[in-house]
C-alpha cells in the first residue's frame, strides 16, 4: 500500500465532521471577537446618572468624604443608599433629609457605591438621581483574577478584560483546549478503536501495511486534523479582528503563534487517544480514559496555582508547557516548550506502537 494512504482515507472518510466542526470554529472564533466591542463598552460606560453626582474623597484614611447631587424639582427630601456592590442588593440608609450635599468619615478602606435618589411624595416611588463609586475606573475583573483557576489561563500575568488581547486570552483560551482538545481526543480514539469494534483491524493488517504504519499513518492524519482547525481558528480570530478594527493591538501572527502552540499540546492527546485504543480495544473505555487524562492534567495545573507548595502539580501537567499568554501578553513564543510536548507526543505514540504490537487482535 502506498505511503500516506491510510492517513489520506481517514482524512476522506471524515471530512463532512471535520468540515461541520471547522465551520463550528470560525463562528465561534470571530462571533467571540465580535463580542468584545459591546463587552468594552457596557464596562466603560458611565454609572447611571454619575454627572448629577459628586463624590469628593480626602486624600488620607480618616478623613471627611463629601457627597453632592443636584437638586429635584418637587422632591419633598432626598435619600442616600450605600452598598460594596452596584446591585445594591444589600444596601443601607446613608442619610434621609433634604440636603443636596451630606459629609461623612471615611472609615473604610473597601469601594463603596452611592445611590442618591429624590422622594416626590410618600406615595410614589423614590426616583433616581444618581450613583457613584468610590473606585470608579477600576477594572471590574481585577478580583476574579485572583483566582488561582484564572491565574493559571494568564500564567499570573496582569491582563486588561477591556483591551482586546485580554479579552481574548480569558474568554477564547479559557475553553478552547477543551473544545479542540476534546475533538481530537473523540477523533484518535474512535477512528482507531472503531476498527477493533467492527472486525475490521484484522483485515487492514492482512494487506501490505505493518501495525507501526497503521498507528503512525492514523497519528498523522489527527495531526493534520488538529493543524486544521488551528489554521480556522486563527483565520476566525484574525477575521474577527479586522472587523472591529483591532488588528493593530493584536495582530494575525500573535493569533498564529498563540493558537499553533497548542499543534503539540494535541498532538499528546492524540498519542494518549492511540495508546489507550490499542489497549483497551473499545471505543467506550478508551475515550473514558482519553477525556479523564485530559481533565486531570487541567486540574494538576490549576491546583499546582493555589499555592507554591503545590507548584510541582504543574511540571506534570501538559497545560505547562503551552503557554499562548507569553505569545499574546509578553511577545514571546516559548519554543522549549513546544519541542518539549512534541518529544512527550512521539514517545507516547511510541509506547502505543509498542503495545500494539505486542497485543493479539481479536477475531
Amino acid at each position: 500500500m502506498m505511503a500516506g494512504r491510510m492517513a489520506y482515507m481517514e482524512l476522506r472518510t471524515g471530512w463532512k465532521g471535520l468540515l461541520i466542526f471547522g465551520l463550528l470554529i470560525l463562528v465561534v472564533s470571530a462571533g467571540m471577537v465580535q463580542i468584545f466591542p459591546t463587552f468594552r463598552d457596557s464596562l466603560t460606560e458611565e454609572l447611571e446618572g454619575a454627572n448629577k453626582v459628586s463624590l469628593e474623597l480626602p486624600d488620607e484614611q480618616g478623613g471627611n468624604v463629601t457627597l453632592s447631587w443636584e437638586s429635584m424639582e418637587n422632591a419633598t427630601s432626598y435619600m442616600v443608599l450605600e452598598d460594596s456592590r452596584l446591585s445594591m442588593v444589600t444596601a443601607k440608609l446613608k442619610y434621609k433629609g433634604e440636603e443636596t450635599s451630606i459629609t461623612f468619615e471615611k472609615d473604610f478602606e473597601e469601594k463603596r457605591y452611592y445611590a442618591v435618589t429624590a422622594v416626590l411624595n410618600e406615595t410614589s416611588d423614590p426616583l433616581l438621581i444618581g450613583i457613584a463609586t468610590t473606585e470608579e475606573g477600576e477594572n471590574p475583573f481585577q478580583e476574579l483574577l485572583q483566582n488561582p483557576i484564572y491565574k493559571g489561563f494568564t500564567g499570573g500575568r496582569n491582563v486588561n478584560m477591556l483591551e482586546a488581547k485580554g479579552f481574548i486570552t480569558l474568554e477564547f483560551f479559557s475553553w478552547w483546549w477543551m473544545l479542540a482538545g476534546m475533538f481530537i481526543a473523540y477523533l484518535s480514539v474512535s477512528v482507531i478503536a472503531s476498527d477493533f469494534e467492527n472486525k475490521h483491524m484484522d483485515v487492514l493488517l492482512s494487506t501490505p501495511i505493518s501495525r507501526r504504519r497503521y498507528l503512525i499513518e492514523k497519528f498523522g492524519a489527527m495531526t493534520v486534523v488538529a493543524l486544521l482547525i488551528i489554521l480556522v481558528a486563527t483565520a476566525g480570530i484574525a477575521g474577527g479582528l479586522t472587523s472591529i478594527n483591532a488588528l493593530n493591538e493584536f495582530s494575525a501572527d500573535v493569533v498564529f503563534l498563540s493558537l499553533i502552540g497548542c499543534l503539540p499540546f494535541l498532538m499528546v492527546i492524540a498519542a494518549v487517544g492511540v495508546f489507550t485504543a490499542v489497549l483497551f480495544q473499545k471505543v467506550r473505555a478508551s475515550m473514558g480514559v482519553t477525556f479523564a487524562f485530559v481533565f486531570a492534567e487541567f486540574f494538576l495545573y490549576a491546583f499546582g496555582g493555589f499555592s507554591k507548595s503545590l507548584e510541582w502539580m504543574k511540571t506534570i501537567s501538559i497545560f505547562q508547557y503551552w503557554d499562548y499568554a507569553s505569545v499574546i501578553i509578553d511577545d514571546f513564543f516559548k519554543a522549549g516548550d513546544f519541542i518539549v510536548l512534541t518529544i512527550l507526543a512521539l514517545v507516547l505514540l511510541i509506547i502505543g506502537i509498542w503495545v500494539f504490537e505486542k497485543k493479539d487482535i481479536p477475531a
